[in-house]
């Protein structure tokens, strides 16, 4: 295809018409700035084909036609339509064939609350002129917050004994001890979660990605949140008790209550297995609780850091089997989180020498991108006939 805008050649559309991504990133940086003059002060500057359109005026007035003459997206600010330039339009086509579903389901899902755009720059792309800016990072911040709040609401208002109504809406809700009737619905309701928030938060996960492929994803990214989360919280909450993390929103693991962990249990196991099953929770939380508190602990992630590893280990895709496609998308999101978390540094905290500090967060999303481990005992759980194969928790390892 060729970019209607600046006539190079691109692999893909954007909201709705032949438009490559540096001209859609850049109309969408044009329209929250000022208005830009025409350097000829004509409005009738030429296409270069080789450089595209040297001036950003008529650059931006060219991708305003072309939206208004396609009816792909309503212009959003009257104090940016102009008149039309007079030159005709390079290209092939003026809009993309209606017939193609996943660039109008990508098109549905490109906007976010207060407008924020849901596309990336690509691994060449510059960094926004507006360095303040961090598009995907305060996304996952608004989507999180959503994420946790389904799961607090879902967990505690599911408890046989759960609190009144008005203390689960509340910021000091109820912690409880985890146990396994417990964990295992909370599993359930984290993966219907994470399907929602990962089709609010990336465009692509609905719109171009099969349903068994936004399951895998959502399994596999299950396991790595699971673990990071629980650490990232325990060291925010319990700070002093290092060997402390969540099992689930609303429930915590300590190496004490494992002794009632299985005490809810549809079918008692016989007293030996069931000591064994203790053990081999002892010896989880040991080996994965504790080292990934102490990972967190070293770290010490901020707020911006946290959702910007979040998404990061979303689209953590070494060690899977998925397409070139969906491996496209996620290097295209480790490198747009890459830009903003360097904006942050430079120009938030005021820290020019940022490479170390990027460093030890990817060491981080390493250390919680590792789920073997996790597979292995729940494994040993099932061999020790404490999961069955019908059990949710047990069924998602099979599938990550």
């Amino acid at each position: 295809r060729t970019c209607l805008i600046c006539g190079m050649e691109t692999p893909s559309c954007h909201l709705g018409v032949d438009a490559c991504r540096a001209c859609t990133v850049f109309y969408r940086r044009a329209k929250k700035g000022k208005p830009y003059a025409c350097r000829s002060n004509t409005r009738k500057c030429a296409l270069i084909a080789e450089s595209g359109v040297d001036c950003k005026g008529c650059r931006f007035d060219r991708f305003e036609r072309i939206l208004r003459d396609s009816g792909a997206k309503e212009l959003e600010s009257s104090q940016w339509e102009r008149d039309p330039p007079s030159h005709a339009v390079v290209g092939t086509r003026k809009t993309a064939p209606a017939s193609v579903p996943n660039l109008r389901k990508l098109q549905e899902h490109s906007s976010s609350v207060n407008g924020t755009s849901c596309s990336f720059p690509s691994a060449f792309s510059p960094v926004s002129q507006d360095r303040s800016e961090r598009p995907i990072i305060d996304k996952c911040k608004t989507f999180y917050k959503v994420f946790c709040s389904m799961r607090r609401t879902c967990e505690l208002a599911s408890r046989p004994s759960g609190p009144h109504p008005i203390e689960i809406t509340e910021e000091e809700f109820p912690l409880y001890p985890a146990t396994y009737a417990a964990l295992n619905a909370a599993a359930k309701m984290a993966l219907a979660s994470i399907l929602d928030f990962a089709a609010s938060m990336f465009p692509e996960f609905a719109a171009l990605l099969t349903k068994e492929e936004r399951w895998h994803l959502a399994v596999t990214f299950f396991y790595r949140f699971h673990v990071f989360e629980s650490c990232y919280r325990a060291e925010k909450i319990f700070p002093d008790h290092m060997d402390r993390a969540f099992g689930s929103y609303t429930c915590y693991y300590t190496r004490e209550n494992v002794e009632r962990f299985f005490d809810d249990m549809p079918v008692k196991p016989a007293a030996k297995t069931l000591e064994e099953a203790k053990k081999c929770m002892r010896d989880f939380l040991e080996r994965l609780g504790t080292p990934g508190r102490g990972a967190i602990h070293r770290a010490a992630p901020d707020n911006d850091e946290f959702h910007a590893i979040l998404v990061v280990l979303f689209w953590f895709t070494e060690g899977t089997q998925v397409r070139e496609e969906i491996v496209h998308i996620a290097d295209g999101y480790r490198a747009a989180v890459l830009q903003e978390l360097q904006s942050y540094y430079r120009d938030v905290l005021g820290i020019c020498d940022y490479a170390k500090r990027v460093g030890e967060l990817f060491m981080l999303v390493l250390h919680f991108a590792r789920n073997a481990d996790i597979k292995e005992h729940f494994e040993i759980i099932r061999l020790l006939g404490i999961f069955t194969d019908e059990s949710f928790i047990y069924q998602l390892q099979k599938d990550c």
